[in-house]
């Protein structure tokens, strides 16, 4: 049974990746809540090519939808878009951008994804990303960098104007030993796997029961640019052999999707590069015959994947 729906679920994944290859570049392969994934997107997930800001805005949203869900107060985190960082950072006057940034009111953890982008025509432009993670409470920022201090100028520029909208005088910022990245283009993912490494850390501490300080340091082998690639395309394979090319509506989290999709579904999906599911396949698995909560589904299926790449599985 088990090997039987391991064959199953691999076959789903190939027939995604079959049908999604088969796209233009330009088309959109997967609308996921607020995000549109585009074929491009998917391809700059191959070795040795750049993450844009679609695929970190992707995977921010990702986060929020599959880890957060388990947090006492997902309101203490804030994942900014790089087009909400990068918005902060040519700001003459970031108090006017408080009704269009989410608030800092209940905020303790804020990740901003930097990017040393200084062209206002150009929201995509820019060489290198990098992480800056700042501590509300604390007033304290930490800095990671791939690619030694190559972003430390444009970070305190986002960290100064987040102190004001932080009704704050200052951060005191560190800047912390980095894994280093070893060509031109792992920036982009290695801020993903920060970002998801850091965000499991203070989750795990906060289930704890001893309530220790936040561990701010990285070892290299915890973060890995190969296994990020991977991890971000599994990501975006599994969404959409599991529930098709759309994926989200103006409800929060928990939307439900009904697996006993009507046949004009399950035709729309088989074309989307998902598989049908025939009467035995759902009695074989219970999940199929009822009601599926996405973020629930979202984060098992993150944190199995996580495992096994963790675990070489």
């Amino acid at each position: 049974m088990i090997a039987n729906k391991s064959t199953k679920r691999s076959f789903k994944l190939f027939t995604a990746l079959v049908n999604l290859l088969r796209m233009r570049s330009t088309d959109i392969i997967l609308e996921y809540f607020d995000v549109s994934v585009y074929r491009q997107d998917f391809d700059n997930l191959r070795e040795d090519q750049w993450l844009n800001d679609n695929n970190l805005t992707f995977w921010y949203e990702y986060l929020e939808r599959s880890e957060l869900t388990e947090a006492s107060n997902p309101q203490e985190f804030l994942l900014l878009r790089p087009s909400m960082v990068f918005l902060l950072a040519q700001s003459q006057n970031p108090l006017e951008l408080k009704d269009v940034l989410p608030s800092l009111e209940q905020a303790h953890y804020v990740f901003l994804p930097i990017n040393d982008n200084d062209d206002v025509d150009l929201a995509e432009g820019g060489s290198h990303w990098s992480l800056l993670i700042v501590d509300l409470q604390k007033k304290e920022g930490f800095y990671y960098d791939t690619l030694d201090d190559t972003n430390v100028a444009p970070a305190e520029v986002v960290a100064k104007k987040l102190a004001i909208l932080d009704n704050c005088p200052q951060f005191t910022l560190y800047s912390l030993p980095t894994p280093q990245q070893t060509n031109g283009s792992d920036c982009g993912v290695m801020v993903c796997m920060l970002t998801s490494h850091f965000l499991r850390k203070i989750l795990d501490m906060q289930s704890s029961d001893t309530k220790k300080s936040i561990e701010w340091h990285v070892e290299d082998n915890l973060v890995s640019a190969k296994r990020g690639r991977h991890l971000l395309s599994y990501a975006i394979l599994d969404l959409i052999s599991k529930y098709g090319r759309k994926i989200g509506s103006s409800e929060e989290i928990g939307i439900k999707l009904d697996a006993n999709k009507t046949k004009e579904d399950s035709s729309s999906s088989l074309s989307c590069g998902t598989t049908t599911t025939t009467e035995n396949d759902q009695s074989e698995d219970s999940e199929s015959a009822v009601p599926v909560d996405i973020s629930k589904a979202i984060r098992r299926s993150h944190h199995l994947h996580l495992h096994r790449r963790n675990h070489g599985i």
